[in-house]
């Protein structure tokens, strides 16, 4: 029987997995994969899996392979198989030049300009989910996460209001489905979801006519110079965009509300409401919690890291989780400090939450505004953090919370944040202030 697509990948973080003392069925992993990142597994940056596989933990190394154009997939064109053992489906899986042509076509929709245009729309989305929330027992990922990433990519999108409780349900489907190189799946449900994206896609591909102005669709049918379209390649640029964009902001507004609740002494909703550091929260809670966990890579010719022969067609796992919470470069990795983000020069060592070189995540510009405007509306009626458990999404490359049971506040007043127990942190007078 010939193995199922994907299956070197799968093999590879199962190898990884056993390596580091976890198993991708305990929840405990699900809930704290860094606990296995101990000082005998730090040794090395770098680790050569039974298979040959190679996993990378360090920084510098993850940084190396992340840009080198050495490592990649092995596909230059959608439907090829690459050196992964996956078929080419997205700009994910393609190297130049197919990468470098969709990618500069879809690009300039992503830019920082068009992006911070799109600040009011996310604050009124924000705003609008706040005021539904209603005062006492609630779960932040249903309550607003969900919604509002839904919304903010629906709206880059172009999807109609009609469409999103659909695309809702989907999407996380879909978003299964790029988990699937490393853990099993639903097939089926998997499909079916991909078949409903492309036919919405495919309808309003029929029906452009291209007067939408600013419009992402334009962006992708809007021919090359020779004239030609792959229709195949805008639905499945579509797909990418809004189930990719859409999980790993759920992932990112998530573990952002958690960090700053949980913070002692109120210092987290503190920094919230500065807008001098509320950028630097984000990015702390960006570097604690990568939403993409694992960015697979193959050798695409034969090359070394870290003194590491690795022959062409070898699998390479960096561990963007491993490398934003290497000791080597952050003190205190395990620590929620976005203070440290403050600092520039060689002092700021960037994290790799949104990955590096030609494969840099598109979205991070919307990533960001987005948590960071949805922090500055949460901060005048922030929710408060339960004794409930927290549940996090079975899947390994995208991690995410799927339940994070809160308490919101009454509407008529702007609660401060308050501890588990109830009791007010920002009055707790023995606690220093934030740190410059």
């Amino acid at each position: 029987m010939a193995a199922r697509e994907g299956e070197p990948i799968r093999q590879a973080v199962e190898e990884l997995t056993c390596f580091l003392g976890m198993r991708l069925e305990d929840p405990a992993f699900l809930a704290d994969p860094y606990q296995c990142l101990t000082p005998a597994v730090r040794e090395r940056p770098v680790h050569v899996l039974p298979s040959g596989a190679v996993a990378v933990l360090g920084h510098h190394a993850c940084s190396h392979v992340l840009r080198d154009g050495a490592f990649g997939q092995g596909a230059g064109e959608l439907y090829e198989m690459t050196l992964l053992g996956l078929r080419a489906r997205s700009l994910l899986q393609l190297d130049p030049p197919g990468h470098t042509r969709l990618r500069s076509r879809i690009a300039r929709h992503f830019s920082t300009r068009r992006v911070h245009g799109l600040a009011e729309s996310v604050s009124a989305h924000s705003n609008a989910l706040l005021r539904q929330c209603p005062q006492g027992p609630g779960d932040f990922v249903p309550d607003f996460a969900e919604p509002l990433a839904m919304s903010v990519i629906s709206d880059v999108l172009g999807v109609a209001h009609e469409h999103r409780t659909a695309f809702h349900r989907d999407a996380r489907l879909v978003v299964q489905g790029l988990d699937q190189p490393a853990r099993s799946t639903d097939d089926r449900a998997i499909a079916q979801a991909r078949f409903r994206f492309m036919h919405y896609f495919h309808q309003r591909i029929k029906a452009w006519d291209g007067t939408a102005r600013d419009s992402s669709l334009n962006a992708l049918l809007e021919g090359p110079e020779d004239g030609t379209r792959d229709i195949r390649e805008v639905i499945t640029t579509f797909s990418l965009l809004l189930s990719a964009g859409y999980d790993t902001t759920v992932s990112l507004l998530s573990h952002t509300l958690a960090e700053v609740s949980g913070a002692p002494c109120g210092r987290g909703w503190a920094l919230a409401r500065d807008p001098g550091r509320i950028d630097a929260v984000v990015e702390e809670v960006l570097r604690l919690h990568s939403p993409a966990q694992v960015a697979p890579r193959a050798a695409v010719r034969d090359t070394v890291v870290e003194g590491v022969k690795v022959a062409r067609g070898t699998i390479v796992l960096p561990l963007l989780a491993a490398a934003n919470r290497d000791p080597a470069v952050y003190d205190e990795p395990d620590a929620f400090r976005p203070e440290r983000h403050l600092a520039s020069g060689p002092a700021a060592a960037r994290h790799l939450a949104f990955g590096a070189g030609a494969h840099f995540c598109l979205g991070a510009a919307l990533a960001r505004l987005t948590a960071q405007h949805a922090l500055t509306v949460l901060a005048d009626r922030p929710p408060q953090l339960t004794r409930q458990p927290r549940l996090y999404q079975n899947n390994v490359v995208v991690r995410g919370l799927r339940s994070l049971p809160v308490t919101w506040p009454p509407h008529h007043e702007s609660a401060p944040a308050t501890s588990s127990a109830g009791a007010p942190l920002l009055a707790a007078p023995a606690c220093p202030a934030p740190a410059e």
